[in-house]
């Protein structure tokens, strides 16, 4: 049987719970420590994804990865006050938001902000990440966006290989020592792609 990979823009609501998923795996080691119960946590991504910030990846028409991306209309993952404070409470909502605004990351003028990207574990090995990301610098270049801007934890060498193949250069280095501790990583690399 012939691989059909398709990339398209917008998360459809049959594979939004499968993206929730794959999102909370993929980024455990920032999320769980957060919000420590993965049934729930996985519920509100469900509910908080925005769709048009998303570019997903099928294989066959079966849901294999995602894409997100952040510009002043919004991100991927858009975790509203009242879904965290409905999910855990008052406090618990309120303090949790409170933790995810550590990772919260500035927007800059022409610029496409990546708001994570994932592949099912059975779908590696088949190209779909690579696809994913040139999806992603095709979107911005339309959007008129002259960069792509990134994140990448000290622990996830793969994926800044892959960037690095793509054309992101290393533009700045952040240590958070105290991070190691409650997170597993000590520092994340801003990569910048001119487009």
């Amino acid at each position: 049987m012939t691989t059909h990979i398709h990339i398209g823009i917008g998360l459809n609501d049959h594979h939004r719970i499968q993206a929730a998923q794959l999102y909370y795996t993929a980024f455990r080691q920032k999320l769980h420590p957060i919000f420590r119960d993965e049934a729930r946590a996985i519920a509100v991504l469900e509910q908080s994804l925005n769709g048009s910030h998303a570019l997903v990846a099928t294989v066959n028409g079966d849901f294999a990865g995602i894409a997100g991306f952040k510009d002043a209309e919004g991100s991927l993952t858009d975790l509203q006050p009242h879904r965290m404070t409905d999910a855990f409470g008052f406090f618990g909502g309120w303090w949790r938001l409170l933790a995810l605004s550590l990772f919260e990351r500035s927007l800059e003028p022409d610029t496409l902000l990546m708001d994570g990207i994932v592949v099912a574990p059975e779908m590696r090995g088949m190209g779909i990440g690579s696809k994913l990301l040139d999806a992603t610098i095709e979107h911005a270049h339309q959007r008129g966006c002259t960069s792509v801007r990134l994140d990448v934890v000290d622990t996830n060498p793969r994926a800044r290989q892959l960037y690095e193949r793509k054309g992101f250069i290393a533009t700045k280095t952040e240590r958070y020592p105290i991070f190691r501790h409650i997170f597993g990583f000590a520092g994340s690399t801003t990569m910048l792609k001119t487009i």
